[in-house]
């Protein structure tokens, strides 16, 4: 009888082995695939998507290799901060031009003008994390980490995949996101919706939300229709709570450049701070439930 199980469990890690292993490939060659085109014209959607599909991996690997024993997480983590970087310019910089478009045809000259400032200085900080990523980028993705993952899907992967618990990593990614979502309601309750430390903990139930989502998204194939459905929750929480995040983020971009830098009078700026808290407390009204 137990010979019988060890023969069924030979049969089971193949197939999971060649499911893994399709996964992770086509993941891998988008990130490879997308980190060169970023690298020759900084194209907006080749550096979100290189983005993406680096989270996606990190995503599988701590489910594969908790322990971090391929080497392969920090670089491929290195790579995604690079990325991210210049993608959170990228989309500041979109942002504040179509804010300065409405103000502008809504009558709302001096707020327009402090949408341009915003990014023109956005600019040039996105200029600084260009010529960062270029520097650092080929030092961290290269033929030598092409090596290692070669070795890895080779000499690894079969027995991280039979070991692999999928469904049990999003159980235990899911209870950390009830704790955070609990750690925001109290802070709420305590300091305030709107204040900076219900702000932050509700920051954190996104970050939460965002890894079931990549976790049910990038091993679909582990899982049931049930799981995959929550999935499609995770991913409208994101979305909602992306909103709030994008607008308490503006706030304190404006705030870290001040009314001097955005050569803002007293009164265009507190007008200018006033809209800015309006806007954020509306993506608020639109949480409701987590």
């Amino acid at each position: 009888m137990g010979r019988e199980h060890e023969n069924e469990g030979a049969a089971v890690a193949p197939e999971q082995t060649s499911l893994w292993s399709e996964a992770l490939g086509e993941l891998y060659a988008e990130f490879r695939r997308r980190s060169r085109a970023a690298l020759k014209d900084y194209d907006e959607e080749d550096i979100h998507q290189a983005r993406v599909s680096a989270r996606k991996l990190l995503t599988l690997l701590q489910v594969l290799d908790p322990d971090e024993q391929t080497g392969l997480y920090r670089p491929i983590k290195r790579a995604q901060k690079r990325f991210g970087r210049v993608r959170d310019a990228d989309v500041l910089i979109g942002e504040f031009k179509e804010l300065r478009k409405q103000a502008k045809n809504e009558g709302r000259d001096a707020e327009a003008a402090l949408f341009k400032r915003m990014a023109k200085l956005e600019k040039e900080e996105r200029r600084g994390q260009r010529k960062k990523l270029s520097r650092k980028l080929p030092k961290i993705v290269n033929k030598g980490l092409d090596r290692k993952w070669k070795a890895f899907l080779e000499e690894s992967l079969p027995e991280l995949a039979a070991e692999a618990d999928v469904r049990g990593s999003l159980r235990e990614l899911k209870d950390d996101y009830r704790k955070r979502r609990h750690v925001y309601q109290v802070t709420a309750d305590r300091e305030g919706r709107y204040s900076e430390e219900a702000l932050n903990a509700l920051h954190q139930v996104r970050i939460a939300a965002k890894r079931c989502r990549y976790t049910a998204e990038a091993a679909s194939f582990a899982l049931d229709d049930k799981q995959l459905q929550e999935a499609e929750r995770f991913k409208d929480v994101q979305k909602r709570l992306g909103e709030v995040n994008d607008r308490h983020v503006r706030i304190q971009i404006a705030e870290a450049y001040g009314p001097e830098a955005l050569e803002a009078d007293e009164e265009s700026w507190q007008g200018f701070r006033e809209r800015l808290d309006e806007e954020l407390k509306a993506a608020l009204s639109e949480v409701r439930e987590l």
